[in-house]
Parts: C-alpha cells; structure tokens; sequence
C-alpha cells in the first residue's frame, strides 16, 4: 500500500475496486478488522504503515464510507508549533484551523460518511506536524490530532509541540 494508491481509493468504490488498486496480497479482512479492509505498507520504524477501508455493510457491492492511513501520506510543509495548536479552539471549521497551523502542516488521517452517500455527519482527523515531527520509517516527535464533525473542530490533543 502507497500513499499514492490510498488517495486513489474513493468513497463509493466496491471491496473489489480496493483490492484492485490496493493489491489484494498486501491487505487482510476479517477477525479483528471485520467487514474492513486493512492494507499494510512499507515498514515505518517498528510498525508498518497502513490504510483501512470501511464499508456501508458486509455485503459484496458495499460501498466504501470510511478510510484511514497512517505513514502513507507525509505532510507537504509542516510548520505546526505549541503556540499555534494553542490558538486553535473547539468550534473553529476546518478552514479556520488550517488557516492557524499552516496548511502544509496536515494530512488527513481518517474520514467517514456515516450515511453515505449522504455527507450529513461526516467526521474527519487530521494528523498536523512541526517541522521536525514528521518521520516516514520512525515515530512522530511533535504532532497533533484533530477532529471536526460536518467541518466543525469537536476536539483535539497534541504531542511533545514546542
């Protein structure tokens, strides 16, 4: 799995269209992952990056109405610091956060159409780094998560930010 074929994979595609893209002998479904598909990439320090793919229902036309990655996408110009996490507050949208902790500084981390195709109560998270925060093969040093349902930051929470 790459971060180019995680950005392939679309909202509304089948479990076959996934596994055509994603490579079916580098993904697993089933026992923990359930109706989902979990797809591993390269090695990222002791773990291996990934994607998973959620569906609208077990069924074998389901739609694809959530998806997730970590270590497949890298963030384009991670400037994130302390003072600008501390400047973003519950009920900015996501066009207000970006616009404080730099666009360049976030991927997206997971997102989900909960009545897909509908857009009614999407959720999203963002995973947002400092500019030395990102490592593709080891382990985040300055980070944040956030999380806005229907575009609205319901949460957030930061890691070693200076």
């Amino acid at each position: 799995m790459t971060g180019a074929k995680f950005t392939q994979i679309q909202f509304g595609m089948t479990r076959q269209q996934v596994l055509d893209i994603a490579g079916a002998e580098n993904c697993e479904t089933g026992g923990s992952f359930g109706d989902s598909i979990h797809c591993r990439g390269h090695a990222a320090g002791d773990y291996y990056a990934y994607a998973t793919f959620g569906f609208t229902s077990a069924a074998a036309d389901a739609k694809v109405d959530s998806k997730s990655q970590e270590k497949l996408l890298a963030p384009s110009a991670p400037t994130l610091t302390l003072a600008k996490f501390n400047q973003v507050t519950v009920g900015m949208t996501r066009a207000q956060v970006l616009a404080t902790v730099g666009q360049g500084s976030c991927t997206t981390w997971s997102e989900y159409y909960p009545a897909y195709p509908s857009t009614a109560g999407v959720t999203l998270s963002l995973s947002c780094f400092d500019v030395d925060g990102y490592s593709s093969t080891g382990f985040y040093r300055g980070s944040a998560h956030l999380w806005f349902t229907d575009g609205v930051l319901q949460g957030k929470r930061q890691w070693d930010l200076v």
